[in-house]
């Protein structure tokens, strides 16, 4: 389980290392724009992966329907996050949608996977930890972007519980990639619907950074979730909270409360115990 908390730990970095950068996008040219060029943007840069496959998968109609309904899942997922990172305070968004993780879990325990006695203890620390972190003020705004970012966990839950069944269909690196596809080809389909795609301008160095992060997260999940358990890779990497916390409250002069400190050492301490347990 070693690897598994590693990529899931890596995961959490990636994913949260950049959400000041998805803050500032949401905010200065949309939702839509702003999922569509970090959708390509991180494609680009990470096609080049596709050069270690052994060509084309050969997918299952049982492969076709997880990839299409991934792909769905993670277009919706991304449209209410992105929302609640538009209105909302980085500090609380974050957080609350790293319950994600504890959906995952959850999830994932009921479809009968197994995990070690000592993680599974551990793992309700890591949750209480989060949802300390994502209690921040209640302005209006902020109240919002919370409520939002908490149906986004749910949805973001079922996200990262597909990822194990995709790559054992179609292995790491194409389940990654044509989940990408498919969600892109949903996105590009609703724009022209609704008429952005011509009148789309670009942040090109807040979307890049964001995309590029966001792309080697969901890359490194999908390995994390391959080799299992789901339940540690996703409460791992939901852990990208804490880091979003400390990041916006660097780069964005957001103030904690006292008891997101707790929440943010809670989660520290869970981390560390159920990487301890797994490189034992």
């Amino acid at each position: 389980m070693g690897i598994t908390v590693l990529l899931g730990i890596m995961c959490a970095l990636a994913w949260g290392l950049p959400e000041v950068q998805l803050t500032r996008a949401t905010r200065n040219i949309g939702i839509m724009a702003t999922m569509m060029g970090s959708i390509v943007i991180g494609l680009v840069i990470t096609s080049p992966i596709l050069l270690m496959t052994d060509g084309l998968p050969d997918i299952t109609a049982k492969g076709a329907l997880l990839i299409v309904g991934m792909g769905v899942l993670t277009l919706f997922g991304y449209l209410v996050a992105f929302s609640a990172f538009q209105t909302g305070k980085l500090t609380i968004v974050a957080p609350t949608i790293a319950c994600e993780g504890a959906v995952a879990a959850v999830f994932a325990i009921l479809l009968g996977e197994s995990i070690d006695t000592r993680v599974l203890l551990i793992l309700p620390f890591a949750v209480v930890g989060v949802v300390l972190a994502a209690m921040g003020t209640s302005a209006q705004g902020e109240s919002s972007g919370a409520a939002r970012a908490a149906v986004a966990a749910l949805i973001w839950g079922g996200v990262l519980t597909m990822a194990a069944p995709v790559a054992d269909e179609v292995g790491v690196i194409w389940g990654f990639v044509l989940v990408r596809l498919v969600t892109l080809v949903f996105a590009v389909a609703i724009c022209l619907k609704l008429g952005v795609v011509g009148r789309a301008r670009l942040d090109w160095k807040n979307v890049a950074v964001w995309g590029i992060g966001d792309s080697v997260a969901s890359l490194l999940f999908v390995a994390a979730a391959d080799r299992g358990p789901v339940a540690v890779a996703g409460v791992l990497a939901a852990q990208f909270a804490t880091v979003g916390v400390i990041v916006g409250m660097v780069f964005m002069k957001e103030r904690l409360r006292p008891r997101q400190w707790v929440g943010i050492v809670t989660v520290i301490v869970a981390i560390s115990a159920i990487a301890a347990t797994g490189a034992g």
